[in-house]
């Protein structure tokens, strides 16, 4: 899979782990959310190639470049996709 700035992959969970495997191209940033509140960011390139992410976390994966090559099971299991405008934000007191 290919990653763009225009082509990336919005924020989403799936019932099953998911495995991303940098393979060339810029640097991406790789986004995780255990609860939907706190998130956890990192990159992905040479440095560190394989991540995984487990069942019903919430991620997104966006270039820092031009374009990131990733190996990707993303659409194993069901998927929900978060709406366009919604990321993870800490509770209101």
């Amino acid at each position: 899979m290919i990653i763009t700035i225009e082509d990336y992959i919005s924020w989403r969970k799936s019932n099953k782990g998911i495995y991303i495997r940098y393979i060339a191209g810029d640097t991406a940033v790789l986004s995780i959310s255990k609860n939907g509140i706190d998130a956890q960011a990192m990159h992905i390139n040479g440095a560190l190639r394989e991540c995984t992410i487990d069942a019903d976390c919430w991620f997104t994966i966006e270039t820092l470049g031009y374009q990131t090559e990733v190996e990707e099971n993303i659409n194993l299991g069901s998927i929900i996709m978060a709406p366009d405008d919604w990321r993870p934000s800490p509770l209101k007191s």
